[in-house]
């Protein structure tokens, strides 16, 4: 919300200047002044524009935003990434990644994935802590990646090393897909 507004404060009060500058000031640095009041007047107003056009994840999923931290669901998604199986987060801390087995159950059963056996009994954990959700690598054989939603490229989550989450993210155990909304 704040965002918005400060994008809609910039806009008005770099195109304000700019007119003044163009209409008042008779020097030397008037075009260059008035081209970058200009240029910063329409780079806020492409910001505050995009703040209210729905991101691709958005027009396929549904808005993601709902909850305090902004992740509220753990999406399992088939080869054409359309939903197949979902988990709530809502009120948990914690979920255990891997395969079910008796002696040691898991809170998000990837048995029945295609990829399944290339996914550890324990593979991976989504852990809650200070606002964020976090996923952590649990000394698999086949690792975990993540493509990041702000920048679209996908990293590798080092063993011992959390990797914060966010609304819109992806996670790759093995070949499953996982979406983080």
């Amino acid at each position: 919300m704040w965002k918005k507004i400060t994008d809609a404060g910039i806009v008005l009060c770099a195109a304000a200047l700019a007119v003044y500058v163009a209409v008042e000031m008779t020097d030397l640095w008037k075009w260059p002044l008035f081209i970058f009041l200009m240029a910063l007047s329409v780079f806020a107003l492409n910001n505050l524009i995009d703040q209210f056009t729905p991101h691709e994840q958005e027009q396929k999923y549904g808005n993601t935003e709902g909850t305090d931290y902004g992740v509220r669901e753990l999406i399992l998604l088939d080869e054409n990434e359309k939903p197949v199986k979902a988990w709530n987060l809502a009120g948990r801390v914690s979920l255990l990644i891997g395969r079910d087995n008796p002696q040691e159950p898991v809170d998000v059963d990837l048995e029945e994935c295609e990829y399944s056996a290339l996914i550890d009994e324990q593979h991976a954990v989504l852990n809650y802590c200070m606002d964020a959700w976090y996923v952590e690598d649990l000394n698999s054989m086949n690792g975990i990646r993540v493509r990041k939603i702000n920048d679209g490229l996908c990293y590798r989550v080092s063993r011992n090393r959390p990797c914060r989450l966010e609304s819109g993210d992806l996670l790759f155990i093995a070949n499953t897909k996982l979406l983080i909304t």
